[in-house]
Formats: structure tokens, C-alpha cells, sequence
């Protein structure tokens, strides 16, 4: 094998270690998870264009409560069960975090820039922080655990 070919071939390698790294990591985020008072289920799924988005899939109580604090009166109608509350959210190699996403919040009808963080001394627990006015600081963080099956 000559030297350019041993190169690429050296170079290639690399880069699938590196993307394999970033993906185990970054792969992490998708699942069925706890809010932290317990009072809903939010599933996270990663779509073809690669940002994630959750929903809520169960809500402990008045499952049939619609979104009445919604700032877009035609939605006030609908249902927070089913509701989209995170979207476009993409993970940051550089950070190890998931970035440029934002949190809806349905009890007070407030959609917050976002981003999304797991630690390593917490396994199973997603850190959600959602922010205004671009300043990272000013905002609020919650906890959301995993769960593996869809509470009824």
C-alpha cells in the first residue's frame, strides 16, 4: 500500500472513531421521560433532519385539558396531550449538548430558547434549561427522568 493510500485510508478511520464518539454521546437523547413533578410523559425522537422534538404522551391528570394559555388563539383549542413542546434541538459536539431548540411551556403559554444537557453522574436523568432573551443565565432548569414504558 503506498503512502497516500495508507493516509486516506488513516484519515478516514479517524474520522469514523470521532463521528462514532459524537453519536454515542449525542444518541443518548431520544426517549420516554418523567417531567419533574411527575404530571407528564414527554417523548423524544430524532427526525430525518436530525434535530429532536418531544411531545407529551401521557398526562397524569385532566388528559383532556387543552392548551388555553397558548399566545395563538386558534390553538387555544387544542389538546396538551399530543402537544410538540420541544423543538429543533442539535447536538453540539464542542458542548455535549443539545442546542438552538426551544421548550414550550403549556401552564403558562411561554416558548423559551433551550438547550439540553445529560450528566454523567446522573444516568438516566435529562437537563432541560430554558432561557430568554439569548442570555443563558436568565432562565429556568428542570430534571426529566427516563422511563421505559409509556405510563396509562
Amino acid at each position: 500500500m503506498n503512502r497516500r493510500a495508507f493516509g486516506a485510508l488513516l484519515l478516514f478511520a479517524l474520522a469514523a472513531c470521532s463521528s462514532a464518539r459524537a453519536e454515542s454521546w449525542g444518541a443518548g437523547i431520544a426517549g420516554l421521560y418523567l417531567t419533574f413533578d411527575g404530571g407528564a410523559q414527554v417523548s423524544v425522537s430524532q427526525g430525518a433532519d436530525g434535530t429532536y422534538s418531544g411531545k407529551i404522551v401521557w398526562l397524569r391528570n385532566d388528559k383532556d385539558r387543552f392548551d388555553k394559555n397558548n399566545p395563538d388563539v386558534a390553538r387555544r383549542g387544542a389538546h396538551v396531550l399530543g402537544l410538540v413542546i420541544l423543538k429543533g434541538f442539535r447536538a453540539n459536539d464542542a458542548t455535549r449538548q443539545w442546542e438552538g431548540g426551544t421548550i414550550y411551556d403549556p401552564k403558562n403559554g411561554k416558548t423559551y430558547d433551550a438547550f439540553i444537557w445529560r450528566d454523567p453522574d446522573t444516568p438516566g436523568v435529562l437537563h432541560l434549561k430554558g432561557y430568554v432573551l439569548g442570555i443563558r443565565w436568565l432562565g429556568r432548569s428542570t430534571t426529566w427522568t427516563e422511563e421505559k414504558n409509556l405510563r396509562k
